[in-house]
């Protein structure tokens, strides 16, 4: 028999509990009415800002996993999809308070040390190396002098923030601090849902527009996709937005450690390739004086015939594992269109194999004294020359036919564009991603051309053996075998998946090479190109790897020698630009776009977040011409030494010291671009004809 006081506690625990429930229903129903509402403000605040994204969650349906979880005080949490746990403590809001309080104590910054540029050669006296050298030197001076800046200034440059989680942390991030290139990252789009819900995102947009900053929001993408996005960005809008950045991560993820492994590996990539003022400059000069010659100009506007654009076509580049193919290639030299890339010529015809096609990239003279000196008069007058409108116009007396392709993201090609604009003209398609190497230049153009089956030979981007970097039998080496000529290696030693090795090694410079190839072909792939890798070097993107013993080329109607006159005298038209660019070159134009820039650097500055102001508001200058048709060639003139410029100005003034330490350095340098900017339009007037 149950007594009295046994059913009145039980009563009592009953009557708990349904309390207890009751006051979770109305704490549920309460976050459900904030939460909706919310929601809705978040949204209307995504389609004015980013309309895409309102269109997309509007509507949008999470995974079966998606499960917030509401805590005693009200605030939610949410299960981790990697753990299987909640994300947050019981109280996320001090969770999160404490988590930035450590970030802005001891913040992870990407920083770059740009005092190895004070000890440049100068061989050929680039105006650009002068200047660089000197802004170098007062870098390396005040490295040596004021302590390393670990403090997190309130106004930055850049900040990427990885993982959105609830956002609980967006808001005091953005209102304690003004950034002015922000990138928000979250691999899982139902967490950027649940955050909808929960964070105040409306605050957070209008208080990044109304610091003028620009952000990039990237939502479950690929750590690939993220990186080619922000690279882009940089690359649209100005280096500033990563020369110094605030990483914050949020959150611990597999994911999250792989897209911040993707941007430690591939920094370097937001630091090259920028051009220069004087390779500019040179640039107008050898495209005025080829203009002068005979301009072929590549015309791909028809499609290919298809028996020719079937016809296979191998490329050749001088990397060490041509040396086990040599054999092969000349086996079936006369079944195949045969392009060499630059040195790869002295290697294939020490072995009797005379190329169809000689492909150069470097622009300087060297590139005719080399081919002048290494490659006999009667092996070039077998030859036909493919090169790009910006190389040194005595390159192509040495060949008895030039065909020409436009550089993009150069001035002197904008010129031709213009050129055409103006007489009505369709608009010449560049070759694109054709640098920073001479096979990317080769690939580009059997892609432009219109070629269906392309085989690399040779183009290893990198070699498994230190010592053998190139073909032994090019001008690299002796007859001996010992090196003759030591190759240029730029930026540190990479690691890269091998082709058919495991792994290779690789400097900056071909990494850079061997990552274009993949974009390029990511593009082609889908106009039905195939290319297979035959080189024991590093694996590129979009190829299909293929050792040459297993290589069968298919029977084929036409003679080689038919395709090769085919791409001469129907993918080729001449050309005749030189007097409608002489009048576009706008020197007058050119001097007044200076001297607005040079003032915008001088406006005054005394503590570091005005000069950041200053130089940003220079940038935005600079850019307001890339989308002038009549002007666009004076941006490309000046973008690539700003780049450079901007990116060591920034690095200068928020690596060292404190707000105000930092100014007479950062003066000083900053005085060595200004004069560059002013002195600019004489520069250009006085070498807009001089080749070298």
């Amino acid at each position: 028999m149950t007594n009295n006081n046994s059913v009145e506690e039980q009563l009592e625990s009953l009557s708990s509990k349904l309390e207890e429930t009751a006051l979770q229903q109305r704490r549920e129903q309460e976050f459900a009415d904030e939460a909706n509402l919310k929601f809705e403000e978040n949204l209307l605040a995504f389609k004015k800002y980013f309309p895409e994204i309102f269109e997309k969650y509007l509507h949008y349906v999470p995974s079966e996993k998606f499960q917030f979880i509401l805590n005693d005080n009200g605030t939610v949490n949410i299960i981790d999809y990697d753990t299987g746990v909640p994300m947050y403590s019981d109280d996320p809001l001090t969770q999160v308070r404490d988590q930035i309080e450590q970030n802005l104590k001891k913040p992870t910054l990407g920083k770059t040390d740009h005092s190895s540029v004070a000890n440049l050669e100068n061989e050929i006296g680039f105006s650009h190396i002068d200047l660089m050298k000197n802004m170098g030197k007062v870098f390396a001076d005040v490295k040596g002098k004021l302590a390393s800046n670990e403090r997190l200034d309130e106004t930055l440059p850049s900040c990427m923030l990885f993982g959105v989680g609830l956002g609980y942390h967006l808001v005091e991030i953005f209102e304690n601090r003004k950034v002015s290139f922000i990138s928000i990252l979250e691999p899982n789009e139902d967490y950027f849902f649940a955050s909808l819900f929960v964070a105040d995102w409306k605050l957070v947009l209008e208080k990044i527009d109304e610091d003028g900053s620009f952000l990039y929001l990237g939502i479950g993408k690929t750590e690939e996709e993220i990186f080619r996005d922000i690279y882009d960005r940089s690359r649209n809008i100005g280096i500033a937005s990563v020369s110094y950045t605030w990483f914050y991560q949020h959150y611990p993820s597999s994911k999250m450690a792989n897209w911040i492994e993707e941007f430690k590996t591939n920094f370097h990539q937001f630091f090259t390739g920028f051009g220069f003022f004087d390779d500019a400059i040179m640039g107008i000069a050898h495209t005025l004086g080829n203009l002068d010659n005979n301009f072929n100009l590549l015309d791909n506007r028809q499609p290919m015939d298809k028996s020719v654009a079937d016809f296979p076509v191998f490329i050749v580049a001088n990397g060490p594992s041509l040396d086990q193919e040599i054999e092969f290639i000349k086996s079936v030299q006369d079944q195949v269109v045969v392009v060499s890339c630059n040195s790869a010529s002295t290697a294939l015809v020490k072995h009797g194999i005379i190329p169809d096609f000689h492909v150069a990239l470097e622009r300087t003279e060297m590139t005719h004294d080399f081919l002048r000196d290494f490659l006999s008069e009667e092996a070039r007058s077998k030859m036909n020359l493919l090169i790009t409108n910006v190389m040194h116009p005595s390159v192509q007396s040495l060949f008895p036919w030039t065909g020409f392709g436009l550089k993009g993201n150069e001035s002197s090609t904008q010129l031709i564009h213009l050129a055409e604009f103006l007489d009505g003209k369709s608009i010449t398609e560049v070759l694109s991603y054709c640098n920073p190497l001479v096979g990317n230049t080769a690939l580009s153009y059997a892609c432009h051309l219109g070629f269906k089956n392309i085989y690399l030979f040779g183009v290893d981007n990198g070699y498994v053996d230190e010592e053998h970097h190139h073909s032994k039998s090019s001008f690299y080496y002796k007859s001996t075998g010992e090196v003759a000529h030591k190759p240029l290696k730029i930026g540190k030693q990479i690691s890269l998946p091998g082709n058919f090795a495991p792994s290779v090694l690789t400097d900056e410079f071909m990494c850079v090479g061997n990552i274009q190839m993949g974009k390029l072909l990511s593009y082609f792939k889908r106009k039905g190109v195939q290319v297979f890798n035959c080189s024991n070097g590093a694996r590129i993107e979009g190829t299909l790897p293929l050792p040459s013993d297993l290589l069968v080329l298919n029977s084929t109607k036409l003679a080689k020698q038919q395709v090769v006159e085919y791409v001469k005298n129907e993918r080729f038209v001449a050309r005749d630009y030189s007097e409608k660019v002489e009048p576009l070159l706008h020197f007058d134009e050119f001097a007044q776009f200076c001297q607005t820039f040079a003032n915008i650097l001088r406006e005054p500055a005394n503590v570091r977040s005005e000069a950041l102001e200053n130089m940003l508001k220079s940038i935005r200058y600079l850019y307001s011409f890339k989308h002038s048709v009549n002007y666009l060639n004076l941006f490309l003139l000046l973008e690539g030494e700003a780049l450079y410029t901007t990116s060591l100005l920034i690095s200068l003034l928020y690596n060292y010291g404190d707000k105000q330490e930092i100014m007479p350095f950062y003066n000083q340098a900053l005085g060595y671009w200004i004069e560059f900017v002013e002195n600019a339009p004489d520069f250009y007037r006085d070498n807009v004809r001089v080749c070298k």
